[in-house]
């Protein structure tokens, strides 16, 4: 990752002495990036919120700890975040979801519940198709543990390289490519012989799952959350994937994970982390 800009380096400066402005821009700059890795290690929003509020509120009660000879702003953040991530409290879907063996159970008491052809096209039922499709394949990687889970997420879908992985995880490149590998093998096994999206002769279908998914409450037609017109695309947020690791040939599934939504960070963490913050100059 490239060294701190002289603008980040005065930005720095001026948080360090007090300066709320400066640190809102400062935090502006990486907050983004932690709610999207956070939001997918947890999946749930409203934990994703005050897991990123509470890093980075570590971020700017931490900042006179910060060296920029040893590390840039950015790379210094996010290992505050992964760390966080790897090592806080597990979120409530996490308890519930303990494997791609309940998993795949779940989704076989769901039945499939065909959509009469009139009506499969219509705009209301592809928001819902595609509602259906993005829980169900961000639950997928919650059946991952969080090491493996946190690997995939920053490789496959944030787009870093295997060195910036390796050193925000402060493991050896040759360990982080070994749990990368086991992580999209365990995922893809999974997916090919469950998923359709992947597997054409699975019979598991979003369009059949999507009225099940409804009943069960994993989506809710009222407040669609992931295929919305407006939403921004993981793959239009991060264009480029540098990961130069591809043991493991079949990443179809990287398509899929892309075409999520690049998270919206709700304006309140911010906000509510300007009035706890408390500088000590």
């Amino acid at each position: 990752m490239k060294t701190s800009s002289e603008e980040e380096l005065n930005l720095i400066e001026r948080a360090r002495t007090g300066d709320r402005r400066a640190l809102e821009s400062l935090l502006s700059k990486v907050q983004s990036w932690i709610y999207n890795v956070i939001r997918r290690i947890l999946l749930n929003p409203q934990e994703a919120e005050d897991h990123t509020q509470e890093v980075l509120l570590k971020i700017a009660t931490n900042l006179a700890a910060y060296d920029p000879t040893r590390a840039s702003f950015k790379t210094w953040a996010y290992r505050i975040s992964v760390n966080h991530a790897l090592n806080g409290k597990r979120g409530r879907l996490e308890e519930i979801t303990t494997g791609f063996s309940d998993y795949a159970n779940e989704l076989e008491k769901m039945p499939n519940l065909e959509i009469p052809a009139n009506e499969l096209f219509s705009p209301e039922n592809l928001v819902l198709i595609e509602e259906a499709k993005a829980s169900c394949t961000l639950g997928m990687l919650l059946c991952l543990d969080r090491e493996q889970r946190t690997a995939l997420i920053l490789a496959d879908l944030m787009g870093l390289s295997d060195r910036e992985s390796s050193e925000l995880l402060d493991i050896s490149n040759e360990a982080f490519r070994k749990r990368l590998s086991r992580a999209r093998k365990d995922l893809y096994t999974f997916m090919d012989d469950k998923c359709g999206l992947i597997n054409e002769k699975n019979p598991c279908r979003c369009s059949k799952k999507m009225k099940s998914f409804q009943n069960n409450g994993w989506i809710d037609p009222t407040n669609p959350r992931f295929s919305m017109p407006l939403v921004r695309r993981l793959k239009e947020q991060v264009k480029v994937l540098h990961c130069e690791y591809e043991d493991f040939k079949r990443l179809e599934y990287q398509e899929i994970f892309r075409d999520h939504p690049y998270f919206e960070t709700p304006p309140k963490i911010m906000e509510e982390l300007l009035v706890k913050y408390s500088p000590k100059i």
